[in-house]
């Protein structure tokens, strides 16, 4: 069974240190058991980064779990798992405004890093995932592969990679509320490709030994450095356009960059 003391000890002894930054992508399941529950994992996870750090997770509800009538910050619930939503939860804990994607954070920074994100792009340069990474952030893949690893998509946008959107004409809009009560229209970003091949990024990043391995549970887990990730990703678009493409044909977004690629 997982402790606190051996998560604490874990991630110490693979360099994380107080006043860190760490972007958390879980599955509970695969953890297995813990002491005191999910909530003394996050606890773990807060006492590591300490006072002067910062622990984010994602809260995204997705595109096609689009909120009804508006997007809230306080009451729309995400879609990433268990911990996540455990963590969102939390009094303590601050959620970006951005009504299919937002991240959830507590600590130092956590306002500095999740302050207007719907003025950027979901996982663009400047968005609050980028911000993380940017100031030294960590990034720890918790019993999930690279499939979950958004900082992958933020590279991306550093790589300039073009976005295809789903449908034609002008993007759709969902509505989202402001702090201040006010109701706007935002128009949805869309991704620049799906996830299904981000894998491809593992075997470049073991090469400059840009990951950590470790177990925390039953969990199989990755430590690495988000500017790592946004650097790694960035060589290989320009080394291979369509390394982080899938193949299947009925993906609208990596179809339509393969062609774009295919093109140049």
């Amino acid at each position: 069974m997982l402790t606190k003391a051996q998560v604490k000890e874990t991630l110490f002894s693979k360099g994380m240190r107080p006043g860190d930054h760490l972007l958390v992508h879980s599955s509970l399941r695969s953890v297995g058991p813990i002491e005191g529950g999910p909530d003394a994992l996050i606890d773990a996870l807060l006492e590591v980064v300490g006072p002067e750090g910062t622990l984010a997770m994602p809260a995204f509800n997705y595109r096609v779990h689009l909120p009804f009538p508006h997007f809230d910050a306080r009451t729309t619930p995400g879609r990433t798992g268990a911990l996540t939503e455990i963590f969102r939860k939390r009094t303590e804990t601050l959620r970006s405004l951005h009504p299919t994607h937002s991240i959830t954070a507590q600590g130092k920074r956590a306002a500095e890093f999740l302050a207007d994100h719907y003025k950027f792009q979901t996982f663009g340069i400047g968005s609050s995932i980028d911000r993380l990474a940017q100031a030294g952030g960590y990034v720890l893949l918790l019993g999930v592969t690279h499939l979950a690893n958004s900082c992958i998509h933020v590279g991306e946008s550093h790589a300039g990679r073009r976005k295809f959107y789903w449908e034609e004409g002008p993007s759709p809009m969902v509505k989202m509320r402001l702090p201040d009560g006010q109701i706007i229209a935002h128009p949805l970003d869309c991704s620049a490709s799906c996830s299904m091949a981000f894998n491809a990024a593992e075997y470049p990043m073991r090469c400059k030994n840009m990951i950590t391995d470790l177990i925390l549970g039953e969990a199989l887990c990755f430590l690495m450095k988000g500017r790592d990730v946004i650097n790694a990703v960035v060589e290989m678009i320009a080394e291979k356009p369509d390394a982080l493409l899938c193949n299947p044909p009925n993906c609208r977004p990596c179809s339509m960059a393969r062609r774009h690629v295919l093109e140049r």
